[in-house]
């Protein structure tokens, strides 16, 4: 006799955004997004599955769903996500908070604003 599933409803409420995004909704959601052989980085390109030929498997690259806005969360669309491999996401991150440090990293930030996107918010907060 097959298990049955538990079903994993939207948190009522949540503190903060960290706590939305630990939650066991969140993590089912973005699972079910990530499992599609079809996602590429949206900044370099670099795709998330490859076909190993001599091994006959897929292999998988660490992806992040970076959220462009929350105003729908918990029921976004996929157009509120951006799908970033981790060094994408992770480099982009750290650009953004070093913003301050000088000349060269404000243009960058400025590069990296292009494409992250925080409704309206004029200075990245990480929370």
């Amino acid at each position: 006799m097959a298990r049955k599933k538990k079903e994993v409803l939207p948190p009522e409420h949540c503190d903060s955004l960290r706590s939305y995004e630990k939650s066991p909704y969140w993590r089912k959601k973005s699972q079910e997004l990530l499992d599609d052989k079809s996602i590429v980085c949206e900044i370099c390109g670099r795709p998330r599955f490859t076909w190993m030929p001599r091994k006959k498997v897929w292999k998988k690259r660490r992806f992040s769903l970076h959220h462009k806005t929350y105003q729908r969360s918990p029921n976004e669309d996929p157009s509120d996500f951006m799908f970033l491999c981790n060094l994408c996401h992770s480099e982009s991150h750290k650009i953004l908070q070093c913003e301050n440090v000088g000349e060269m990293y404000r243009e960058l930030a400025a590069i990296v604003r292009k494409y992250f996107f925080y409704d309206g918010i004029d200075t990245f907060q990480p929370w």
